[in-house]
């Protein structure tokens, strides 16, 4: 199965998570095939779930550090992106790769991701379902493992989140490579980076190289090198300015065209 394989320099906050739902949008209609992409962030980011809450003193903190916040239209919780190196792939919910529902997806990615891994000379694991459930109510997705997340040491080294329509699916996360510099109030203890199993860390290339090799091999797929389309690319611009780019998403989950008067409190910054 031909598959396409997308590496992007880094990019604003809003531009990643447009330019992921435009490839959604596309895949679905048939246009573009299943992707497997791989992306960085510009500048430190907060990105937070789809449905996700904040506690307002998160909004001070993060408008005092100067960071940009997104909603994401995956699930999951609360996540600074700084010092990784982001994921994601979107493919059919009907493919016999993912036919198990959203945790066989989950499982099949993370098989994937830890082949890739393990190219690097790193010893990690796929975390096991669990009948205790997800209690902490910390706002962080590092602060738990959920079950099929790739950990190392106990500790949780790649956070995924998902978003599943009828046909297809977004799945997206993140890798840490090494442990961010900004406020501790953002970094779970639960966490463990990619410096702290690797005496050296690998290079750009190899990494995106090993993450490559590891999703070919674990899916049996062969990923062909291509860049966004033309209409990706318009898509994805539509959306940052109705979306992503739009302080009434990021904060209140609502489009621009959709509640254009919703007020936003002085001195908040949600996305750059």
């Amino acid at each position: 199965m031909i598959w396409r394989f997308l590496s992007h320099p880094p990019q604003s906050a809003e531009m990643n998570m447009a330019i992921d739902e435009a490839i959604a949008q596309h895949f679905s209609h048939g246009v573009v095939p299943p992707t497997f992409r791989i992306y960085r962030w510009s500048s430190p980011s907060f990105s937070i779930g789809s449905f996700q809450k904040l506690d307002p003193s998160f909004i001070d903190d993060l408008t005092t550090n100067a960071i940009p916040l997104v909603r994401r239209i995956t699930g999951g919780r609360a996540l600074l992106h700084d010092r990784e190196v982001t994921y994601s792939v979107i493919a059919g919910t009907h493919d016999p790769l993912f036919s198990k529902g959203i945790q066989g997806t989950f499982y099949a990615i993370a098989r994937g991701l830890l082949a890739g891994l393990e190219r690097l000379g790193v010893e990690a694991n796929i975390d096991a379902p669990s009948s205790r459930g997800n209690k902490n109510a910390s706002p962080f997705c590092f602060a738990s493992t959920s079950q099929y997340e790739v950990t190392a040491q106990g500790r949780k080294l790649i956070g995924s989140a998902q978003k599943r329509w009828a046909t297809h699916f977004l799945q997206h996360g993140s890798l840490l490579l090494s442990r961010s510099t900004f406020a501790e109030r953002f970094i779970p203890e639960n966490q463990i980076s990619l410096s702290s199993l690797l005496t050296k860390l690998p290079s750009d290339e190899d990494l995106v190289f090993a993450l490559r090799k590891g999703i070919e091999s674990a899916l049996s797929v062969h990923l062909v090198s291509q860049s966004l389309t033309v209409e990706e690319e318009k898509m994805a611009a539509d959306l940052i300015r109705e979306k992503y780019g739009s302080p009434v998403w990021n904060l209140y989950r609502h489009t621009q065209d959709r509640n254009p008067s919703l007020s936003v409190p002085d001195g908040v910054t949600p996305s750059l």
